[in-house]
Formats: C-alpha cells, sequence, structure tokens
C-alpha cells in the first residue's frame, strides 16, 4: 500500500472512530432522557454520554495533531469500524420510533461497548508522542469503566422483585 493510501486509511479511520463515538454520546444522552422518571438510569446514562463526548474529543484530537499521531491500523479495522457504525446508526433509526425496556437498553449497551473495546484493542494503535499513547490508553481503560458500570447496573436490574410483607 502507498504511503498515502496508509495515511488515508489511518485518518479516515480516525474519523470514523469519533463518529462512532459521537453515535454512542448520542444514544445515550437519548436514553438518559426517555428515562429521566428513573433518577439512577438517567444519571448512569448522562455520565457515559459525556465519557464518549470525551473519547469523540479524543479521536478528533489525534486527528489534528496528525504529525505526532503515528500509529497502525490493522488490515480488517477500518471494516470493522465502519460496519460498527452503520449498525449503529440502524440501531439508533430503531429505537428513536419506539422505547426498549430499560433492561434491554442496559444489555444492547453492554454488547455495544465490548464490540467498541474489542475495536480498540485490535487496532493496537501506536502513537510516536508518549503522552498521546497514555491518552489513548486512558480512554480504553474507561471502555471498561464505564461497561463494568453498565454490568453492574444490569445486574441490579435482574435481580428478583422482593414484596415486603407487612
Amino acid at each position: 500500500m502507498s504511503d498515502m493510501t496508509d495515511d488515508m486509511t489511518k485518518k479516515v479511520f480516525l474519523d470514523v472512530c469519533a463518529g462512532i463515538e459521537k453515535l454512542c454520546a448520542d444514544l445515550y444522552h437519548h436514553y438518559s432522557t426517555i428515562y429521566q422518571d428513573i433518577p439512577e438510569a438517567a444519571s448512569l446514562w448522562k455520565k457515559t454520554a459525556l465519557e464518549e463526548e470525551n473519547h469523540q474529543k479524543q479521536f478528533e484530537l489525534a486527528l489534528r495533531l496528525w504529525d505526532e499521531t503515528e500509529f497502525d491500523v490493522l488490515n480488517d479495522s477500518l471494516k470493522q469500524a465502519y460496519t460498527i457504525q452503520y449498525k449503529l446508526m440502524t440501531f439508533m433509526n430503531n429505537i428513536k420510533s419506539s422505547k426498549p425496556d430499560l433492561l434491554t437498553a442496559v444489555s444492547k449497551a453492554i454488547e455495544m461497548e465490548k464490540k467498541l473495546a474489542a475495536l480498540h484493542v485490535n487496532t493496537a494503535l501506536k502513537f510516536k508522542e508518549a503522552s498521546m499513547q497514555d491518552m489513548f490508553k486512558a480512554l480504553s481503560e474507561a471502555d471498561n469503566g464505564h461497561m463494568a458500570d453498565l454490568q453492574r447496573y444490569q445486574s441490579i436490574l435482574s435481580l428478583p422483585h422482593c414484596e415486603m410483607e407487612g
């Protein structure tokens, strides 16, 4: 592959990843609105949406600091990113017309976060600049953090409801 084609692939990859993070943030903001009557759910969705917006800004920063972003994109990573982006756009269109129950929303979010984590891990961005490398390492750790938050909430939602005897 020529250097120019390789550079374009890398730039497109970062751009698609930024777009994916924006779609995730939009989804979580939507959930925080439609579940506003459940304060703990709305708060979790809002927190996660803001984290996704931060991730989007990190990818956009990597694009702006292109000279410092020497990294490799594995052959299937761009294709995988496009697939995730397409599925997310389709999913967003579906949920705009019907409100999923809260457990389904949390479960689907966890499934999506696992795919995003796999994309980030499989890409293995290696930056020339140490601070950029550290920033993307933190992004991966944050993904794991909000996935853990969602899984914890999923467990709570899955607990059987007990009737109080009185």
